[in-house]
């Protein structure tokens, strides 16, 4: 399987770890976390070393929809209800300012960013949309309710949010990682208190980023014991209708929906992995 991003980006290539080094902060992981934590610690002068184990952008980051939005799914009401509205509204401020941020540097990277309005739809609960749109309107987010015409069967309804943006997401990290410090083929196989052994050397460091898609390091919560993995799958498909907005499911095993050029990227089949799901079997059919 190859990723439509893959196809048509020119990656740069960096050399694996060549003996012993030192840097101030030792990011682990290099996919978008990774590369955007190096290229903001670089920009602000801070002395940083990445560590990838295979290629970066090799995983998740290749395989991404890559929609930037504040709203990836109906979480605000559900947000306000848990942790109130003040914290949700501090998750609105630094998801805005993320989009601010992508779309600035979109501007200076040839990454195919374009401004596309974001649906959340719901095949079946209504009241869902009306409570999202309250708890919306109550953190100051500007959001309607939409038909979601646009999508090939009918929806109880959708919320509407404009100005969130899609992008080429490996046109971009490319461009920003060519002149970051990367180590690529560079595994990180033990880590003790400021000292990362690697199948190259070891890695000296005063902080330590870890930015791979699952924690490596079984403390501060004890992370890698409460997650679990959850795949889903996407298809690009020629011929098919255009779909000028951004569009994803409220159901975990729903569908998500975007164009990129001539193509339509088709998500979804999620399932938890070691389990039943709809996989790529849901998405052809």
């Amino acid at each position: 399987m190859e990723s439509v991003w893959e196809t048509t980006a020119q990656k740069p290539g960096f050399d694996a770890l060549d003996g012993n080094k030192s840097t101030h902060v030792l990011i682990i992981g290099g996919g978008i976390a990774g590369i955007l934590c190096a290229y903001q610690l670089k920009t602000a002068g801070v002395d940083c070393l990445l560590a990838e184990a295979d290629e970066i952008c090799g995983g998740i980051t290749k395989n991404t929809t890559a929609k930037i939005t504040l709203h990836h799914g109906l979480i605000y009401d559900k947000m306000i209800r848990r942790f109130g509205e003040d914290k949700a509204r501090l998750y609105v401020e630094a998801q805005t300012k993320a989009i601010e941020e992508y779309a600035r540097l979109g501007k200076e990277i040839d990454c195919d960013f374009e401004w596309r309005d974001n649906y959340v739809y719901s095949l079946s609960d209504r009241n869902k949309i009306t409570k999202e749109l309250a708890a919306l309107a109550r953190l100051g987010v500007q959001a309607e309710s939409a038909s979601a015409h646009e999508l090939p069967f009918p929806v109880a309804g959708a919320v509407c949010v404009k100005n969130q943006a899609q992008f080429h997401p490996l046109k971009f990290l490319y461009a920003i990682a060519k002149d970051l410090p990367i180590c690529e083929h560079t595994k990180v196989t033990e880590l003790a208190p400021h000292i990362a052994k690697t199948n190259h050397g070891t890695i000296t460091f005063q902080k330590l980023i870890i930015a791979t898609h699952f924690p490596t390091l079984n403390k501060h919560g004890l992370y890698p014991l409460k997650l679990y993995q959850h795949r889903s799958y996407v298809i690009a498909l020629k011929g098919a209708q255009t779909i000028g907005g951004m569009y994803v499911d409220e159901s975990d095993t729903g569908l998500s929906f975007r164009s990129y050029g001539n193509l339509l990227l088709l998500g979804g089949g999620g399932h938890r992995t070691g389990k039943k799901g709809g996989c790529w079997q849901e998405l052809e059919a």
